[in-house]
């Protein structure tokens, strides 16, 4: 195995495993910017899969459950059903653990689905916020002795559901990756397909705790982008919010319900959040402005360590037109088939002429106490990756890592924390995939392989007790259940 060549990815953190402190996280961080050892014995070496699928250390086990391929169902390898008798959607993304009833573990699960692609989300149509869009979410209830008792879908009709983020009354926000709008092909609205027909680039909610499909209504007032993923500070009832572009800002979205003093955080029910709020980007009040990405040969502007007090800009059209425009230099003879330019009208372009602060593709997001800590995946000169934390308490930005060294990092995203307070990342790599386990003194392990092909890990979670770590692979679509000696790691 080398580890000098990986990409991690990842969601946010599990509301029921948030279990690293973020001392364990700095001291990571600060051991990787010096250059330190990072390798760490971990569980030992991975052991061959007589099925071809995970490789694990001595003494792991998994499970495998509801699986599908894209654009197939006669794979009886990969072609499961639902208890409903659907076929499981396929593109398995990011997702949440939750305690049920009678120690059941419920899993909400993300299908990162576009126009046209199957199997999808609630085939029979039977709830969908858009008839045409094949994405959205199942839940599953996987009982203690890791066999599924029954799955569903609970969230149909959206798109690119990738990232989101737990909530801490005990639901899921699915964030949509896209920012699709009804109408004819533009010559200069990029958004514009007849592919859908209702309004996308939403985040959606998901009550944990629904036995079938949930009313789908979009959250406008959080914002119309191409969302990533979300964490909620419970002690002030924010939620802030990732997007997934190379000139991302960073938002926070404060519900009205909070913020005119009508519930205190501790009493947001599900539902709360689409009654109202403000959006909100991030400005750097010492440099208003900035361009974070470091990408500008030389000295980089952003350094390990300093900390820069920042305050917070309202966004004042949440929910524009038009988020991306064609670009008349782009090389593409065809103008409807050109990639786009950031528009004017767009959030992050609103926020930037305030002042607020660019971010490369900030894209996980997680919260241990008061500090939130996020990932540019293209940040950095060498465009390798950049790790911040933010202080929410005392309104202070930190750039914590940015190796610019593809042997440490490359492409920060997705993860979880376990039990023993190492962190567990889903890697998105270049060729073999790892789950990768980093100890408290910032050392990395390899935990588990994808064996069967080349495709990303995500939505790594823990259940409630700590016991079983669920993951997916997307393509084909399959979750796991791992367990093992968890209290076992070495090094």
């Amino acid at each position: 195995m080398n580890l000098s060549r990986r990409r991690f990815l990842g969601t946010s953190l599990s509301a029921s495993a948030a279990l690293l402190a973020s001392g364990a996280l700095t001291t990571l961080f600060e051991r990787v910017a010096a250059g330190a050892d990072f390798r760490a014995e971990g569980y030992g070496p991975l052991l061959p899969d007589p099925a071809g699928l995970l490789d694990l250390p001595a003494g792991f086990h998994y499970r495998t459950f509801s699986t599908a391929i894209l654009g197939s169902t006669r794979d009886p390898r990969f072609s499961d059903r639902l208890s409903n008798g659907e076929f499981v959607p396929c593109q398995h993304d990011g997702m949440g653990a939750f305690a049920g009833p009678n120690g059941l573990t419920v899993l909400v699960r993300n299908h990162e689905l576009e126009p046209g692609q199957s199997p999808r989300v609630d085939d029979r149509r039977a709830r969908p916020y858009d008839e045409l869009a094949g994405g959205g979410t199942t839940t599953l209830w996987v009982d203690a002795d890791r066999n599924l008792v029954r799955s569903f879908p609970s969230l149909s009709g959206t798109l690119r559901n990738c990232a989101g983020g737990v909530t801490p009354w005990g639901s899921w926000l699915s964030c949509e990756e896209c920012a699709w709008l009804p109408g004819a092909v533009s010559a200069t609205n990029v958004d514009l397909t007849p592919r859908v027909k209702m309004r996308h680039g939403y985040v959606f909610e998901v009550d944990a705790r629904a036995e079938g499909l949930v009313h789908a209504s979009p959250i406008t007032a959080m914002g119309r982008f191409r969302h990533e993923a979300t964490a909620v500070d419970a002690e002030s009832g924010t939620v802030y919010l990732t997007e997934d572009r190379s000139d991302g800002l960073l938002y926070r979205y404060l519900p009205d319900f909070v913020a005119r003093g009508g519930r205190s955080p501790g009493e947001l029910k599900v539902g709360d959040l689409a009654r109202g709020g403000r959006l909100e980007a991030l400005r750097i009040v010492q440099r208003s402005g900035a361009r974070t990405q470091n990408h500008d040969a030389g000295t980089p502007l952003f350094q390990i360590g300093q900390r820069w007090q920042v305050d917070w800009v309202p966004i004042a059209d949440p929910d524009p037109d038009c988020d991306m425009e064609n670009d008349p230099a782009e090389e593409a003879a065809d103008p409807f088939k050109r990639a786009g330019r950031t528009a004017a009208t767009s959030t992050r372009a609103q926020g930037f002429r305030a002042g607020c602060a660019q971010f490369a593709r900030t894209e996980g997001i997680t919260i241990r106490g008061r500090t939130l800590y996020f990932c540019c995946t293209d940040g950095g000169t060498a465009r390798l990756g950049q790790v911040w934390a933010l202080d929410a308490a005392r309104d202070e930005l930190m750039l914590l890592v940015e190796p610019n060294d593809v042997s440490v990092l490359d492409g920060p995203d997705n993860l979880t924390p376990a039990p023993n307070g190492d962190l567990i990342v889903c890697e998105d790599g270049t060729r073999d995939d790892f789950l990768v386990g980093i100890t408290p003194q910032g050392r990395l392990y390899p935990l588990g392989r994808n064996a069967y092909n080349e495709m990303e890990f995500a939505g790594a979670c823990f259940s409630p007790d700590g016991g079983t770590l669920f993951a997916n692979i997307q393509e084909p679509g399959i979750t796991f259940a791992i367990w093992g000696p968890w209290g076992r790691r070495r090094g």
